[in-house]
């Protein structure tokens, strides 16, 4: 089989720069991250605050990448221009992925919330809030709080709910007293689903204020993630992620195999939160601040719709430079052939 050298195919180059940029649109739509800006305190493009926050993102990822936490807080500029910002990799994460990651959240906090000066980002690996007011002074402030979910659970509800507080209640202590203020857990109890969690805090927190935030974060888990196969409770100073199958490294620092007896009375003072499904567009606009609302399916179906038309229209393009080539190889070729019998 004889291979063409590289000088037949000349459309080669027009194929990389215009499919390559279409499916680089992909990468956005795949990420989950869910954001939150504030509805006032605007900043201007050449304000002073924009200065601090440019030097707030080439040394905080840096910062964090460094710890042994990977956690990091900074103050940068001078009143009425002072940004505050606080950033932490999950911690089975390692530090050069921890830092390409809170490099990205800078970028698209900066999208997703132009000239706000209060602003906030949650992946799954990291997160990252900024602001002009002293949230760093607060330990006890969890907001913005984000639950995400899934679909129902086929088992009986009251078991599901004795599952959720097993678990949580479970790892609570664990996850307080450790250095990252971090672990994870598998379930296994009796026929009921196996369920997998994480759960860490800031690791600036003392154990008590650590177990003083799970505490509502297992209040908010039972009123808004009862009967779900998976979910998160995205907090600024602690979160949770459950899920029924493994979705983090290594394995389960702690085997839960016996359930609680009962569930206590939900505590009615939990954290205003917003509701997202699981599927839905993370960065779609969020609703106004301390109300909870459910985001509805209209869209999740433009979220599809926009990766459909990308993946149609790139494949498409494929076919048609392919063709292109095809041509131009068989013209040259024909040329090449009458230049021979010359």
């Amino acid at each position: 089989m004889k291979f063409l050298p590289s000088v037949h195919l000349p459309c080669h180059p027009w194929m990389a720069m215009v499919i390559l940029p279409l499916l680089l649109l992909l990468v956005p739509l795949a990420a989950a991250q869910w954001s939150s800006c504030s509805k006032s305190d605007d900043y201007k493009s050449n304000s002073t605050y924009v200065a601090n926050l440019s030097l707030l993102s080439s040394t905080l990822p840096k910062k964090a990448a460094s710890s042994t936490t990977l956690f990091a807080t900074s103050i940068m500029g001078n009143f009425p221009d002072i940004v505050y910002a606080l950033t932490l990799c999950r911690g089975d994460s390692n530090a050069s992925a921890c830092e390409s990651r809170v490099t990205t959240a800078f970028q698209d906090l900066l999208r997703l919330c132009p000239y706000k000066k209060n602003a906030a980002v949650y992946y799954d690996p990291c997160m990252l809030k900024f602001s002009n007011k002293n949230f760093l002074a607060t330990t006890t402030v969890n907001d913005p709080l984000f639950i995400v979910n899934t679909k129902n659970f086929t088992t009986n509800a009251d078991i599901t709910q004795r599952l959720l507080f097993t678990l949580i209640n479970s790892m609570a202590q664990l996850a307080a007293n450790s250095l990252r203020r971090f672990t994870t857990s598998r379930l296994d109890v009796g026929s009921s689903p196996t369920l997998y969690c994480l759960m860490q805090c800031m690791p600036d927190l003392i154990p008590h204020d650590c177990e003083s935030c799970f505490q509502d974060i297992l209040n908010s888990t039972l009123e808004y993630l009862g009967g779900k196969q998976g979910g998160r409770v995205l907090g600024t100073r602690c979160y949770m992620r459950y899920e029924m199958y493994p979705f983090f490294q290594g394995d389960p620092k702690l085997r839960i195999i016996n359930l609680a007896p009962h569930v206590p009375t939900i505590n009615n003072t939990t954290t205003p939160a917003t509701v997202y499904p699981q599927s839905q567009p993370p960065d779609a606009a969020p609703p106004p601040e301390g109300k909870v609302t459910v985001q509805e399916h209209n869209g999740r179906k433009s979220h599809k719709r926009a990766l459909w038309i990308i993946v149609v229209v790139a494949t498409l393009l494929s076919i048609l430079m392919c063709f292109i080539c095809f041509i131009v190889w068989k013209r040259r070729k024909g040329k090449v052939s009458i230049n021979n019998q010359a």
